[in-house]
């Protein structure tokens, strides 16, 4: 159930991604993100939200805008890119794909509460778009004794995400100066493995379960800590 449940919290972007014909869309993964992500803290040292920025490649850019009405300088209607914001906000909303991102203090899971400030930038240029959004915790959570950990991932591995611009991982609110965080990078991929994942069709169904097992432990890891 878990499995399913988080194929299709992606269904709108991953459905595009699958369509997509031309040579690196033969293997696992199937879409590329460059990511940013805040995470708030008020003043009592809790954490409220999650902030995200998910910057596309070209390729699903390309295609995803494919037959869209632009304008002369090939900017995209407002209210095309509200609808995009609109559908993959509710697509990401599967309870158990939670977005693809967990909070987690003392072992237990932290319920998000319904994402704000949802919206999509498309760049004409670069033919990139970006869905930006917060995840606003249903409560503020306490940091317990080993802080708390905030995860970013897609256990499919259908998606790949990088945290590799300086300040990809940042801390926001009225006291987060005083707290500190710690980025974790997923492990590296053998070479086996990546020969197998290219071999798979681009279907998050067909992915083997020996192989499941490995991508849905390629987690993007965010520590938290606060005096």
């Amino acid at each position: 159930m878990e499995r399913t449940s988080a194929c299709r919290g992606l269904a709108t972007l991953s459905a595009t991604a699958a369509l997509l014909a031309a040579g690196a869309a033969s293997a696992h993964p199937h879409m590329w993100i460059d990511a940013r992500a805040a995470i708030d803290i008020d003043a009592q040292h809790r954490i409220t939200a999650v902030r995200q920025v998910w910057l596309f490649d070209e390729m699903f850019g390309a295609y995803a805008t494919q037959g869209l009405k632009t304008g002369k300088d090939g900017a995209l209607p407002p209210a095309t890119l509200k609808g995009m914001a609109d559908d993959w906000m509710k697509a990401l909303g599967e309870p158990i794909s939670h977005y693809f991102t967990r909070v987690t203090v003392d072992g237990k899971t932290v319920a998000f509460a319904a994402p704000r400030d949802a919206r999509v930038d498309w760049n004409a240029k670069t033919k990139r778009l970006t869905l930006s959004f917060m995840l606003p915790l249903a409560a503020p959570a306490a940091m317990g004794a080993d802080g708390a950990q905030v995860d970013i991932y897609d256990p499919t591995y259908f998606v790949a995400y990088a945290f590799d611009e300086k300040g990809a991982v940042a801390l926001g609110g009225p006291d987060a100066a005083a707290c500190s965080s710690h980025y974790r990078k997923p492990k590296e991929l053998d070479w086996k493995t990546m020969q197998q994942l290219a071999a798979i069709p681009a279907d998050p169904d067909a992915l083997p379960d020996e192989l499941f097992a490995i991508t849905k432990g390629l987690t993007h890891r965010i520590e938290v800590r606060c005096p």
